[in-house]
């Protein structure tokens, strides 16, 4: 096995061997260079800016993975469960694009009463209070999104290792949209705190959206005239820098999405010949 895929094994999460040829392809070697980069690139940190940095390493990999499948003889080992997982991957990238499209809608509407109130009208709470609402929906969702997703294990080729790579950094990314509580309600929702990913327990790791979050619950909390100016541009601010990283999340798995549904039609004409 040449060195390159070596190091895919020995960056595998599961520490899996993964089968490729003796003698690589050059489209087989940018493969397992960029699963072994993707893996690298997993020991960051988490915050929006890395991830997104993860999902277009994920685009450049499923670039790959399409060039890759139109090779002689390398169809994964069991066709038609690739072709299931694919459907997965699908949903739990709609979820998250879903979620990121309301969290910003919510968003934009907490700043457009922003404009307003320095025009003359002094209470957020409102909006503010109705962004917090979404957030605890989205909450529910993506709890729900990871307690749902499940490790495929059964095969150790490269297929299998692009779809667990796959799944690990959405693992990170519905993390980041939940934020940190999901780690400190760890004794009522167990399986999905297992789900954060690499956190040190004793880390006090605060998302971007979860800082919003806070930020805005004490707001909530004061009376309208209590709000200075300064906490007024702070919290713009920090609106602003959000919604930018929001919406590159959403172009990127806008871009991600193109590329699964390339692949599973990729999948479906292995299939059907």
């Amino acid at each position: 096995m040449s060195s390159s895929s070596s190091s895919v094994s020995k960056t595998s999460y599961h520490a899996r061997t993964i089968s490729l040829p003796s003698v690589l392809h050059p489209v087989a070697e940018q493969l397992a260079e960029k699963l072994c980069r993707l893996r690298s690139s997993q020991s960051a940190s988490t915050s929006s800016s890395s991830l997104t940095n993860q999902l277009n390493g994920l685009k450049d990999l499923y670039s790959c993975v399409d060039e890759f499948l139109q090779l002689p003889y390398n169809q994964p080992k069991n066709v038609e469960e690739t072709l299931d997982n694919s459907l997965r991957l699908l949903d739990i990238c709609t979820t998250s694009r879903d979620i990121l499209v309301n969290t910003k809608e919510h968003l934009q509407d907490v700043q457009s009463v922003i404009r307003r109130r320095c025009n003359g009208e002094l209470n957020i709470t409102s909006e503010a209070t109705k962004y917090l609402n979404t957030r605890k929906t989205a909450k529910k969702t993506i709890r729900k999104c990871l307690q749902s997703i499940k490790s495929s294990e059964t095969n150790n080729d490269v297929f299998t290792e692009v779809e667990q790579i796959t799944i690990d950094i959405f693992k990170s990314l519905l993390s980041n949209l939940y934020g940190a509580e999901m780690k400190s309600t760890r004794s009522r929702w167990s399986v999905a705190a297992k789900l954060v990913h690499h956190r040190d327990e004793k880390t006090a790791f605060c998302s971007e959206f979860e800082a919003l979050d806070d930020t805005l619950s004490v707001i909530c909390q004061k009376k309208k005239n209590s709000i200075s100016a300064l906490q007024i541009e702070d919290l713009k601010t920090q609106m602003v820098n959000l919604e930018l990283d929001i919406q590159e999340l959403i172009e990127t798995l806008e871009a991600l999405f193109r590329l699964f549904v390339k692949t599973r039609a990729s999948l479906l004409n292995i299939l059907s010949n």
